[in-house]
C-alpha cells in the first residue's frame, strides 16, 4: 500500500506543469520592458592551433609563353609550406557588439590577441601542374623564415554606406 501511495505522489509532481513552481508570472507587456546585458563574449583561452601546412601555393601560366623561345606549354612556380606547430596563437576574448555614433549603427568586434611566431620554411619548386607535384617538377631550394612574429590589437567595426 505505501508503495502505491508513493507512486501516486511521484505521478503528481510529475504532471503537474514547471510554471506551477515559478515564484511570479510576468504578463507580456511586462516581458516587454524587460531588457538585458548586450554583446556577446567569445573566449579563446582553450584554443589552439596546430602546425600548418600547405601542399602547395604556386603562381603559373597554364598556357606557357609563346614568344619565349620555345617555352610553349604550362609552367608554375611556387612552394610547399610549413609552419612550427606554435606559429599561431590565439589567446583573450573576443567581443560583438552593437553601438551607434551620430546616425550610423555598427557592429563593432573587439578583437582577440592573435599571435603569429615561429619559423615558416618553404621549398620552392617549378612544374608543369599548379599542384607542383609529378615528374617534371624541380626543386629550386629551400627558404627559412625565423623569427617572425605579429600581434595586431584593435577593434574591427561594420556599417553600411
Amino acid at each position: 500500500m505505501k508503495k502505491i501511495l508513493l507512486l501516486m505522489i511521484v505521478a503528481f509532481f510529475l504532471m503537474l506543469p514547471l510554471s506551477a513552481f515559478a515564484k511570479a508570472i510576468i504578463s507580456d507587456s511586462d516581458l516587454h520592458d524587460v531588457t538585458a546585458q548586450e554583446g556577446v563574449t567569445i573566449n579563446f583561452s582553450c584554443f589552439t592551433v596546430g602546425a600548418i601546412t600547405i601542399a602547395a601555393q604556386s603562381w603559373g601560366d597554364s598556357d606557357g609563353c609563346a614568344t619565349c623561345g620555345g617555352y610553349t606549354t604550362a609552367g608554375w612556380v611556387g612552394a610547399a609550406v610549413t609552419m612550427s606547430s606554435n606559429f599561431v596563437s590565439i589567446t583573450g576574448n573576443m567581443t560583438i557588439d552593437v553601438g551607434t555614433s551620430g546616425s550610423k549603427t555598427a557592429v563593432v568586434i573587439g578583437l582577440p590577441t592573435l599571435n603569429l611566431a615561429g619559423t615558416v620554411t618553404q621549398v620552392v619548386k617549378l612544374g608543369t601542374t599548379a599542384g607542383l607535384t609529378g615528374g617534371n617538377t624541380q626543386t629550386l631550394g629551400t627558404s627559412y623564415m625565423s623569427g617572425v612574429s605579429l600581434a595586431p590589437t584593435g577593434q574591427l567595426i561594420i556599417f553600411a554606406h
